[in-house]
């Protein structure tokens, strides 16, 4: 039987609002966290909990452990006023025309995916990110015609991708990157390929797929 931690108001009230900041139900977490939904119910009534879940609930939120471990009031608040990381909704791109609106101006990329086990799936990775590095180049000086066509061969490469189970999202922003103390604005472009069937997507009320995304917001060289 695993033994549980003392009981922590601070960390309860934690894990509660770092769920409801990527809007998951306490269900998605349960899965996400492979653990079971009693005890994300117990965890955020008085955050009582195994190291074994807290594990699984820092690999879901993508943070250190030590969060969640050695957590007090002071750490939440920190926590709460740190602008390092915020969580971004990612819409689903479906489309060149999405794909091109996100990655043209940006000045930097950021790509993340799932681990995929099917070759195909990898190829179909392996494959957008290829055209991605050709068509970054060929939408800056392309004109509306051939915009057309390199959106086109976007899409076909989106539809190969979600072939084998896999759905991309993306996300543009600015933020300040750091060299040597001195700070600029730059356009950050992310995108990431996830699971069809991932837990961690959710619907907007227009029933748009979109992937909450904790992103640092800060870049830094």
């Amino acid at each position: 039987m695993e033994e549980l931690m003392a009981k922590n108001t601070s960390r309860a009230k934690f894990v509660k609002k770092e769920r409801l900041e990527r809007a998951w139900s306490q269900t998605q977490l349960a899965t996400i966290a492979e653990v079971n939904l009693r005890t994300i119910q117990r965890l955020e009534k008085d955050g009582a909990a195994s190291f074994e879940t807290l594990m699984g609930i820092a690999q879901a939120f993508e943070i250190d452990v030590k969060e969640l471990n050695m957590i007090s009031s002071k750490s939440v608040q920190k926590a709460n006023s740190s602008p390092q990381k915020q969580v971004h909704f990612m819409p689903r791109l479906v489309s060149g025309k999405n794909l091109s609106d996100v990655v043209v101006g940006a000045d930097q990329f950021q790509v993340e995916h799932d681990e995929a086990q099917d070759p195909r799936a990898i190829g179909a990775m392996k494959d957008i990110l290829e055209l991605l590095k050709q068509d970054i180049v060929r939408l800056y000086d392309a004109d509306p015609v051939a915009r057309l066509q390199v959106e086109s061969e976007m899409t076909q490469e989106i539809q190969g991708l979600e072939q084998y189970g896999f759905y991309l999202f993306g996300i543009k922003r600015t933020i300040p990157r750091i060299i040597e103390q001195n700070e600029t604005q730059i356009t950050m472009c992310t995108l990431f390929m996830s699971h069809a069937h991932s837990p961690k997507i959710i619907r907007d009320k227009k029933l748009n797929m979109i992937m909450p995304a904790a992103l640092s917001e800060v870049a830094r060289q």
